[in-house]
């Protein structure tokens, strides 16, 4: 199976119809879950003002893209529809035109597009949205998706564009499962607590 945008938005309206702030869902998710945890893409802030380009970043290597891919694959295993998973990216990316008329979802200040696909595919996240970009005449690499969630809502991945982190919406076991995996740094998070700048 591979990633394919939808036209029917309606597996999306739930978002649409969150009452948390618009600036809170867009970065932190939505407040609907038993335990949540951000997967840091640079660690936060050693002292007052450090900037992003003076943090030590993971020794690994992963791009954020690989490091959200490891995130999904573990996810896998805490849904009942891993083959049947949505993905919303936001419109504002470069690789999108302004007059593409594809339907959208919105939250205040936010639009996005809906893509449906297996969470086997996220592993080639890269590879899958630039095809698909390039099949529509756009151009550019792939973006990271802004919210990710399996068809039976067991969970929920939010990537805005700022944040320097992914925020995981989840079970307990499985937030427990991503915080003990060394091939990525999360920690778990209070969704009543901003996270450090």
């Amino acid at each position: 199976m591979s990633i394919t945008r939808c036209v029917d938005l309606s597996a999306a309206r739930w978002l649409e119809q969150r009452d948390e702030d618009w600036r809170r869902l867009a970065a932190r998710g939505p407040i609907a879950f038993d335990k949540y945890a951000r997967l840091r893409f640079i660690p936060d802030p050693a002292y007052p003002a450090q900037t992003e380009g003076d943090a030590q970043r993971d020794p690994k290597g992963l791009s954020d893209n690989e490091q959200l891919g490891v995130v999904l694959a573990e996810l896998a295993h805490y849904t009942g529809t891993p083959d049947d998973c949505y993905f919303c990216i936001w419109d504002g990316w470069p690789s999108f035109t302004a007059d593409d008329p594809t339907p959208k979802i919105s939250i205040p200040n936010r639009d996005y597009f809906l893509f449906q696909g297996a969470l086997g595919d996220v592993a080639n996240w890269d590879a899958q949205i630039k095809t698909l970009l390039d099949d529509l005449g756009h151009l550019g690499s792939g973006p990271p998706p802004a919210f990710v969630w399996p068809a039976d809502h067991a969970w929920c991945v939010t990537c805005d564009v700022d944040p320097h982190f992914a925020s995981i919406g989840a079970s307990p076991d499985a937030i427990d499962r991503l915080v003990a995996d060394s091939r990525v740094d999360v920690v778990v998070d209070d969704p009543d607590t901003e996270p450090p700048d």
